[in-house]
């Protein structure tokens, strides 16, 4: 970092002199147009003109270790490397079916090379093409619809293809999670900006850790329905206590929305009303625990509540992070 003194030319211009040495690395010629932009934080970024972009490359080995191999493409997208690199000495068909399935979580990601010892996967998308709000407004829509089915499924005649959709549903959840953890390490980054992206780096790191707590209870609200699965409700769990789980279940989506919508508006009231809503969702969650303990599935009821209180505490951490956003 260089520190260079602020001077006045006339009565009313301020002028500071830019390092020599970065505008002959780009480049600068007299009359070349520098971009400015200001950004909220008071800083200020200087786009020089033709700029070409740095294209970041990853190389890893298959070493046979298949979980360790996928978790290692994860991280180099989420890094933002445009270009991923597999080597072996000979990748087996399966390892190259696996690699292609998960690029399919991967937004953007195509293998674009493939060779016996090689594969090459390319990211494609075009990062101002979305930004960190729009992946939240997604992953709210997408969990909470979620959400709204696994409720619905108590009155639904064909529980199990519902149930199987809200699984299934899941895996989208998860992409644009990743999406968005890449899109916030380009916020990171220096000298990376989009202009349709309207947050400072705070507010985009509130909305990541808004988005950890949308994976979670799209988490959570998969484990409901794979106990659904192996309850037949209708027949062995009494009226009364559905009658109470569609309830609280219906007070969690509310809060989960709420929550999402004070963190957008940074609205401290609505949000104290979510933090007062969950402490009234685990009051409902007792009683129903205790009215659970002498049926026959105990166990996996108590498993399904354990899971609503969890929701509501995620929904609880997002309307925090409103709270906390409003003292900037």
């Amino acid at each position: 970092m260089e520190a260079r003194k602020v001077q006045i030319t006339g009565k009313s211009t301020y002028m500071i002199t830019l390092p020599k040495k970065w505008a002959v690395d780009i480049g600068l010629q007299p009359g070349s147009l520098v971009s400015i932009t200001y950004r909220d934080d008071g800083t200020l970024l200087l786009t020089p003109p033709m700029t070409q972009p740095f294209i970041s490359r990853k190389t890893l080995k298959i070493d046979g270790d298949m979980s360790e191999l996928k978790m290692d493409i994860i991280g180099a997208y989420v890094m933002g490397h445009q270009f991923i690199e597999l080597h072996a000495s000979m990748i087996p068909q399966e390892t190259r079916k696996e690699i292609k399935e998960l690029c399919k979580n991967l937004i953007g990601s195509e293998i674009v090379e493939e060779t016996g010892n090689k594969m090459v996967i390319y990211d494609i998308l075009n990062p101002g093409e979305f930004t960190i709000e729009r992946g939240l407004k997604r992953m709210n829509a997408l969990v909470s619809g979620m959400l709204k089915d696994l409720i619905d499924v108590f009155d639904a005649r064909i529980k199990e293809e519902m149930l199987s959709e809200i699984v299934a549903r899941d895996e989208e959840v998860d992409r644009v999670y990743l999406l968005i953890l890449k899109q916030f390490i380009r916020r990171l980054k220096a000298g990376w900006v989009s202009k349709e992206d309207q947050l400072n780096l705070v507010e985009a790191f509130h909305y990541r850790l808004a988005a950890d707590n949308l994976e979670r209870i799209g988490d959570h609200t998969v484990k409901i329905a794979n106990m659904l699965r192996s309850i037949d409700f209708d027949k062995d769990v009494p009226k009364d206590i559905t009658g109470r789980l569609v309830g609280v279940g219906k007070d969690s989506l509310d809060s989960i929305e709420k929550g999402v919508i004070s963190l957008r508006s940074t609205d401290t009231e609505l949000a104290n009303r979510v933090l007062s809503g969950n402490a009234r969702i685990k009051e409902k969650i007792s009683e129903i625990s205790r009215l659970t303990i002498a049926t026959p599935n105990a166990l996996p009821l108590g498993i399904i509540t354990d899971s609503i209180s969890r929701i509501g505490d995620y929904a609880e951490n997002i309307a925090e992070l409103a709270i906390d956003l409003r003292q900037l």
